[in-house]
C-alpha cells in the first residue's frame, strides 16, 4: 500500500510548491483534509471515488477479464504473459495484473475513507445529503473489500485515510473479519441511501443486492446459517420493492443508449473515461488485441436454443470466437455491470438451494432467467441437481462480467470444476505489497 500513499500524496506536494497562478485543484486523487472541507468538496471527492472503479485493474479491464480467465470461460490468446499466468496457475506473486487489482482496490478504498473521514466536520451540508454521500462511499468500500476477500482471503481492513508513513504497514485481518466489515458497511449504506435511481450511482437497492451476495458467500464459506436467511431477505427486497425488471431480450442488456431497466449498479464510461474491454476481447481482424477468447468448452456448454450464446459470443471472418458483450473497440464506452436483476434472482435461488429451501421456489427463480434466454423450465427437481443448475445458469448468464471465479470459489466448487489445488483458489498477495508492508503474510503455496 506504499505506492498508494505516494499516489495520493503527490498532488498535495504539488499544491504546496506551485504558485497561485498554476494551482489546480485535483479532481480525484488528493488526500488532504483541505480538499474535502465543504459540501461541494465532498461531492467532488465522491465522484473521484466512483472514478476509482473505472481503473484498468478493476472494471476498466482486468478485474472483469480475470474472473473468467482464472476459471473456465476464457483462454489466453494474446501476447501478454501476465494473462497466461492467470489461466495456467499458480499465479506468480509478481504478476502485474494481480498487483494492479490490489493497488486499484486499495486506492478506491482510500478515496472512500477520505470522504467518510471528512463528512462529520463539514458545516455547509444537510444530514440527508451527508447520508447520501456517506452511503455511496460505504457501498464502494464494501464492494472493493468483497472483491478482495474472494480473491485473496483475509486482507488488511483500513477504515481511515492513509495519510502518512505510519499507517502503511498493516496486518492481514481474517476473511471472517473482512466479511463482517463489508456487511457493516453495506447495512449502513442501505439505511443511508435513497431509493432513487441515477445511472452509475449506488442506491439503497444496490446495497441490498450486494448484501445478498455477501451474505450468501459468508453462509457458503463459513457455514453460517443465519446468513442464508439474510441473503434471501435482501434479494427479495430488491426483487419485490426495487422496481427493476428483466429485459425482454438478453442481447439488449449490452446495447448502447438507454439505461436498462435491469441495471441495479453499473460502472459508467465515456470517451474521456473509457474502458478497454472490447479492445482486449475483439480479434485482430476486428482491430482488437484478442488477448483472451471464449473457450470451446464454454461455447459447447450452452443448451440448444439458448439465446445467451449469440448475445455473448460471435465469430470473425476467420471463424475465431470472441466476446461481444463489449463492442466499442475505439471509444471504450461500453457499460460494465456490477449488479443486475437476474443476478439477484439467481442469488436468491442459490441461497434457497444451499439452505434447503422449497424446490418450487428455487425452480421459479431459475425459470425466470431461463425463460428470458429462450429456454424451457428447468427439469431438475432435487436440491443437489438445482445447485448445479444454478451454477450452470450463472455461467451462461454472467459470462465475461467478472463473476465466474467468485461463483466457484464461494461455493467451494473451484477445486472440482477447475481441477486445481485448494491453495490456489486464493491469489498471491502481490510481491510489491510483500516488499513494502513489513506486517504482510503471503498466502500458502506462493
Amino acid at each position: 500500500m506504499k505506492k498508494i500513499f505516494l499516489y495520493l500524496l503527490i498532488p498535495v506536494i504539488t499544491l504546496a510548491s506551485c504558485n497561485k497562478i498554476l494551482d489546480v485543484k485535483p479532481t480525484a486523487s488528493i488526500s488532504s483534509d483541505i480538499a474535502i472541507s465543504s459540501k461541494a468538496g465532498a461531492e467532488h471527492a465522491l465522484i473521484g471515488t466512483y472514478n476509482s472503479l473505472q481503473a484498468v485493474g478493476l472494471y476498466g479491464r482486468n478485474f472483469v477479464i480475470v474472473s473468467d480467465l482464472a476459471a473456465d470461460n476464457l483462454t489466453w490468446t494474446g501476447t501478454s504473459q501476465d494473462y497466461g499466468q492467470i489461466e495456467k496457475k499458480p499465479v506468480p506473486a509478481d504478476n502485474s495484473i494481480v498487483d494492479g487489482f490490489w493497488a486499484a482496490s486499495y486506492d478506491g478504498i482510500n478515496r472512500a475513507n477520505n470522504v467518510l473521514d471528512a463528512l462529520p466536520s463539514i458545516k455547509d451540508i444537510t444530514q440527508p445529503v451527508a447520508d447520501q454521500i456517506g452511503g455511496e462511499a460505504l457501498y464502494i468500500r464494501g464492494l472493493l473489500y468483497y472483491n478482495l476477500v474472494l480473491h485473496f482471503g483475509g486482507v488488511p481492513i483500513k477504515t481511515l485515510p492513509t495519510l502518512g508513513l505510519s499507517s502503511i504497514d498493516a496486518k492481514r485481518n481474517t476473511a471472517s473479519e473482512v466479511f463482517n466489515q463489508v456487511i457493516a458497511d453495506l447495512e449502513e449504506a442501505k439505511n443511508k441511501l435513497s431509493t432513487g435511481k441515477v445511472n452509475g450511482r449506488a442506491n439503497s437497492y444496490a446495497a441490498s443486492a450486494l448484501l445478498a451476495k455477501v451474505y450468501l458467500s459468508k453462509f457458503q464459506m463459513e457455514a453460517d446459517q443465519p446468513s442464508a436467511e439474510l441473503a434471501i431477505q435482501e434479494s427479495t427486497r430488491v426483487i419485490d420493492e426495487g422496481g427493476y425488471s428483466l429485459e425482454p431480450a438478453f442481447q439488449t442488456l449490452f446495447s448502447a443508449g438507454t439505461v436498462s431497466a435491469e441495471s441495479i449498479f453499473e460502472v459508467v464510461y465515456d470517451l474521456q473515461n473509457f474502458n478497454r474491454l472490447a479492445q482486449y476481447y475483439y480479434t485482430r481482424n476486428l482491430l482488437g488485441r484478442y488477448e483472451v477468447a471464449p473457450t470451446s468448452g464454454f461455447i459447447q456448454s450452452f443448451e440448444t436454443g439458448d439465446l445467451r450464446l449469440a448475445g455473448s459470443v460471435a465469430y470473425d471472418e476467420k471463424n475465431l470466437p470472441y466476446c461481444i458483450k463489449y463492442n466499442d473497440v475505439s471509444g471504450g464506452t461500453d457499460r460494465v455491470y456490477v449488479s443486475r436483476l437476474s443476478d439477484v434472482v439467481l442469488t436468491r435461488a442459490e441461497a434457497l438451494a444451499y439452505s434447503g429451501g422449497a424446490v418450487e421456489a428455487i425452480q421459479a427463480d431459475v425459470n425466470l432467467v431461463r425463460n428470458r434466454a429462450g429456454l424451457a423450465n428447468t427439469e431438475f427437481a432435487t436440491i443437489d441437481d438445482l445447485k448445479l443448475a444454478i451454477e450452470n445458469e450463472r455461467r451462461h448468464e454472467f459470462a465475461f462480467e467478472g463473476q465466474r471465479w467468485i461463483d466457484l470459489v464461494r461455493t467451494g466448487r473451484a477445486k472440482t470444476v477447475l481441477g486445481i489445488d485448494a491453495k490456489y483458489t486464493l491469489f498471491p498477495i502481490p510481491l510489491s505489497e510483500m516488499q513494502t508492508n513489513k506486517l504482510m503474510e503471503q498466502n500458502p503455496g506462493y
